[in-house]
């Protein structure tokens, strides 16, 4: 107390002065550090990611998508290393009876039923960056168009075959191109060796108002976009098995 102040610092006035701005300083401090924890809280959040191993081992299978004539993948990707310079495909989806039948690369560059598309807009290279990245694939527009989109942006379209559908089953899986239904057809150069976060698929084309949504949001956020025709979420892949090494990390998210 106030008395045991004065007993020690007696004819110090100056003495009990410091003590007592120190102590109103400290109490200063204390309350902003609370409200600083507080404020990370409310605005900031964590998320996993999963990192794969820079060998053409390391994969996670999902199911064989149910649908056909429609599909959009999206996630966000960071490539960690440039073992192979330009494109290294973080999913594809091979079947028996037709090689590379779809994937996308961590630069945009995809393949549809044996094609390739190549962004009429490439971004830049970049390491240890996430990007957004979505392929959407279906015929609302009149047409079988393929549409990719990097962070939101339209960058690439192709036309494919007004009567091909994907084929069904077939092998989907991150980390690896495979180029046919077996483990056995993966190019062993391309594998991903990145981080993935985020990863949806949808068994419906998704608009580009929807794909610029679901970027804008963030990679901390839950995707709602269509999520009744939400094929695969990023929770679901989490409680898959993981072959080869891939690791769980988290890291934050700030919201700007």
């Amino acid at each position: 107390g106030s008395s045991g102040i004065n007993a020690e610092y007696g004819d110090f006035p100056f003495l009990h002065f410091v003590y007592h701005q120190f102590a109103v300083q400290m109490k200063l401090l204390s309350l902003t550090l609370l409200l600083f924890g507080l404020f990370n809280q409310i605005f900031s959040s964590d998320t996993v990611v999963l990192r794969f191993g820079k060998d053409p081992h390391s994969y996670i299978k999902l199911p064989s998508p149910p649908f056909s004539s429609a599909i959009t993948v999206c996630g966000w990707v960071n490539r960690l290393t440039n073992h192979h310079d330009f494109h290294q495909y973080w999913m594809s989806y091979g079947v028996n009876s037709s090689i590379a039948e779809f994937g996308i690369s961590d630069t945009g560059v995809s393949y549809m039923f044996g094609g390739g598309m190549l962004p009429s807009r490439y971004r830049p290279l970049t390491i240890r960056e996430f990007h957004h990245i979505c392929y959407s694939w279906g015929n609302s527009q009149g047409t079988q168009t393929g549409i990719l989109y990097y962070d939101g942006e339209e960058i690439g379209r192709d036309e494919t075959p007004i009567s091909r559908d994907l084929i069904t089953p077939g092998n989907l899986i991150l980390g690896q191109y495979l180029q046919y239904d077996t483990m056995e057809s993966v190019e062993k150069l391309r594998y991903f060796g990145g981080e993935l976060a985020g990863v949806v698929i949808w068994g419906i084309e998704l608009r580009e108002e929807e794909v610029k949504e679901v970027y804008g949001r963030g990679m901390c956020a839950e995707v709602t976009v269509g999520i009744i025709n939400q094929f695969f979420r990023w929770d679901d892949i989490l409680e898959l098995k993981r072959h080869g090494t891939v690791q769980e990390e988290m890291i934050q998210c700030n919201d700007d």
